[in-house]
């Protein structure tokens, strides 16, 4: 069965790359705001949620901490994407779930690793 991956990301170009990339192995749905996407993935409960940090509408470590108070998503994998790079920005998203940290800008190839690892666990 094709796993499920959902794209919170409010930067178009980003969040369409994202797509393009996992789309091929995985089905993907897409939000480019914080409210939408925790609609979304308490409607579709994917595998994966590809998280952006800085968000409309409602953040990534709130969007985050949410889903892991939530007993039907708690085991969803969660992978922030962000241009934070700083240590502070990584342990707070330790804090609120995050399972795995990638920084923008990044390569093709380390996004896809990432969920596929994540995806595999």
């Amino acid at each position: 069965m094709v796993k499920k991956v959902v794209i919170i990301e409010d930067e178009e170009a980003i969040a369409k790359a994202e797509e393009m990339i996992l789309s091929e192995e995985y089905d993907v749905h897409v939000a480019n705001d914080g409210e939408t996407g925790l609609k979304l993935v308490k409607k579709l409960k994917p595998d994966l949620v590809v998280l952006d940090l800085m968000l409309p509408k409602r953040g990534g470590y709130d969007i985050s901490f949410t889903i892991r108070q939530d007993p039907e998503l708690s085991s969803t994998k969660i992978l922030m994407v962000t241009a934070k790079n700083q240590q502070v920005d990584m342990e707070k998203g330790v804090m609120v779930g995050t399972n795995s940290y990638l920084t923008k800008p990044f390569e093709a190839e380390e996004l896809l690793l990432m969920a596929n690892k994540l995806l595999k666990e």
